[in-house]
């Protein structure tokens, strides 16, 4: 007889509360931080495990937003990360970051063409950047055979904690038969498989058609799942899809109540695993790269007042109903 593995309610109960439990203690999202607070109180932050889908289309600061959540997290968190550049060589994305980090223009970077000040600054910040654990991997139409070789190696090696691909699209699946949409659904698969193994997120960037491009008014221009390529499969296979989306690249400068739109770039979460959908509004800053926290989006949202000896007495009642491991101070 064939070895049948369950989990019963007691224990399934178990694991999810001592989950709650240690989040209470650390005060803090369950998975890495994305280094935007609004966001992470959208999904949670990266969460050990699970998939990650970010859409765009070119020109909206996918790069952008992908390298400032990695600064984030290699500098601020010290989490290291383990990025495939699939369409970039990995020398593009060092100067993106520089610029983002060091707020020197991009172009300016490139041609040496610095004032005084703007040296200084380089000089200052680029020593830092040294300190970061990013481990860069660049392979063109990567194949998905060396990109799971790699990820085992450099988790058990280096340490990795997580994992950002800039482009699903581009990961050769070898000897694969079918549509380009079931190819897609066999990558989108192998990654899922990856992720639950290893107990890491991946975060993974994928192309969209030109739908949007045909479609009139403030709404009409805003990323739809269907805008992904191959997108049925994405859909139904990750966890989260977040869709970068700028009203200023299509000559929306304000929103229907007028409100400012210059400068902003609005992440659009469409599917967050049984958590409701939403979207936030992040400061773009477009010559330097730089995303950031919006203020004022913070000072917007609620916070939560914690009645700690409520929280206190619960977490007990549970360790002593569960049997969870004592580890939070009271």
């Amino acid at each position: 007889m064939s070895d049948i593995s369950y989990s019963n309610m007691l224990e399934m109960l178990k694991d999810c509360l001592s989950e709650v439990q240690k989040s209470a203690a650390k005060m803090k999202v369950p998975g890495i931080s994305s280094g935007f607070g609004n966001l992470d109180g959208l999904m949670c932050g990266f969460e050990p495990g699970k998939v990650y889908v970010i859409g765009a289309r070119p020109g909206m600061g996918k790069m952008a937003f992908v390298l400032s959540m990695i600064r984030g997290i290699t500098l601020g968190d010290k989490v290291p990360v383990l990025l495939f550049s699939t369409n970039h060589l990995k020398s593009s994305y060092i100067y993106k970051l520089l610029s983002i980090h060091c707020g020197v223009s991009t172009l300016q970077l490139q041609k040496g063409w610095m004032k005084p000040q703007e040296w200084g600054m380089l000089d200052d910040e680029a020593l830092e950047l040294v300190k970061a654990p990013l481990f860069i991997h660049d392979s063109l139409e990567l194949p998905l055979d060396e990109l799971l070789e790699t990820a085992h190696c450099c988790i058990s090696e280096k340490g990795i904690k997580i994992i950002f691909i800039d482009c699903l699209q581009m990961i050769d699946f070898a000897n694969a038969d079918g549509t380009p949409s079931e190819r897609v659904a066999k990558v989108m698969g192998a990654l899922k498989q990856l992720a639950y193994e290893t107990k890491i997120p991946i975060v993974v960037g994928a192309m969209m058609n030109r739908r949007v491009e045909h479609r009139e008014g403030i709404d009409g221009k805003r990323p739809q799942l269907g805008d992904m390529a191959n997108s049925c499969f994405i859909e139904e296979l990750a966890d989260v899809v977040m869709m970068v989306h700028r009203p200023e690249y299509y000559k929306i400068f304000e929103d229907e109540r007028g409100g400012n739109m210059r400068g902003l770039m609005e992440i659009i979460v469409m599917k967050n695993d049984l958590r409701p959908s939403g979207s936030v509004f992040l400061d773009y800053q477009q010559e330097t790269g730089l995303v950031s926290q919006k203020d004022a989006t913070i000072a917007s949202r609620p916070v939560p007042q914690i009645d700690f000896r409520m929280r206190n007495k619960t977490v007990k009642k549970l360790i002593k109903t569960f049997g969870l491991e004592e580890d939070m101070p009271f």
